[in-house]
């Protein structure tokens, strides 16, 4: 383990287990698995994030299996997942959960496959229309009674859903996950979206951000990479409304800085949004273990105020309003 700790950045584990195919864990995706989260140690991430549903549960499980043989970690390190939703292949119909019984239930299957008998933090993986509320607070009761969970999180989540389930359960909640990038720019256009058209073109309901700060709630972000859109992918996947004249700016703009300051264009895409004041966390996600050592510096990299508005300006591809 890395004697320098990347305090602010996550190594999530969905590309881990062997594929959503694979009914099984094999030994190549251990080991795969293995030199992934070795690598992540290496430069310093010891925040971990995971979901009962990725690869169908074989996350969790390849990441036990790491644990299990470097039992000596687990002090020092944090360890996160989410419960809530039910895919497709179980039953044929794909759903949200937020029952009592199958919050505890998907709990307790998470710390076996993992191979530890407390999280750190558990995040409710998207809002449930069917939440019942004393469900909810017995749920989290009898979890944080039982110090299997330390710390009750959201993902996916406004400040009406997050102060609702705060205040009905009695329960403090410490994290929300969303996506943000420099191609997911909701977070951003939200703050700017005030007394003019930007803000009705945002999913990010207004005040959100300003919520999470004021309230001392950790944001996390999701694909913060963009699926490396910026820094090395093809253009083969892209949305009707998205302009690869516009990612090919920014790309070559992100390239330029990574150049001048001596770094990757993958610390640099990642330093775009450490800098906001809100701070937040972005959770990585690559399995590959080259690509994880390529944002070792995101921290200590300082974008000046004309370069983070000139990358938010060029992803955008249209003025400031």
């Amino acid at each position: 383990m890395s004697k320098t700790k990347l305090k602010r950045i996550y190594y999530g584990t969905m590309g881990l287990g062997g594929g959503w195919d694979e009914p099984k864990i094999t030994k190549k995706s251990i080991e795969q698995a293995e030199k992934a989260l070795q690598t992540a140690l290496s430069i310093g991430i010891t925040k971990f994030d995971l979901a009962d549903i990725y690869q169908n549960g074989k996350s969790e499980e390849v990441f036990g299996a790491f644990l299990k043989n470097n039992s000596n970690i687990r002090k020092e390190i944090i360890i996160q997942t989410k419960v809530g939703i039910i895919l497709k292949n179980v039953d044929g119909v794909a759903r949200y959960d937020f029952s009592e019984k199958h919050i505890i239930d998907s709990v307790k299957a998470s710390l076996k496959r993992l191979n530890t008998d407390y999280i750190d933090t558990l995040l409710l993986h998207r809002p449930d229309p069917l939440m019942n509320i004393k469900d909810l607070k017995n749920a989290f009761q009898y979890l944080l009674d039982h110090k299997i969970v330390k710390k009750i999180g959201v993902s996916n989540m406004n400040q009406y859903q997050i102060e609702y389930i705060k205040k009905s359960t009695n329960t403090e909640i410490s994290i929300n996950q969303l996506e943000i990038s420099l191609k997911k720019l909701d977070w951003l256009d939200s703050t700017i979206g005030i007394n003019n058209h930007e803000g009705f073109k945002s999913s990010f309901t207004p005040g959100l951000l300003e919520y999470m700060m004021t309230n001392n709630i950790e944001i996390q972000a999701w694909s913060p990479m963009a699926g490396g859109l910026y820094t090395g992918k093809n253009f083969e996947i892209l949305d009707k409304e998205e302009s690869i004249e516009s990612i090919s700016k920014t790309k070559k703009y992100i390239y330029k800085l990574a150049q001048e300051k001596n770094t990757t264009p993958d610390s640099i895409v990642l330093s775009f949004i450490l800098k906001h004041p809100s701070n937040i966390n972005p959770v990585i996600g690559t399995s590959n273990p080259e690509r994880i050592k390529l944002v070792k510096d995101c921290e200590t990299i300082e974008l000046t105020r004309k370069e983070w508005y000139k990358l938010y300006t060029l992803s955008r591809n249209k003025p400031l309003p």
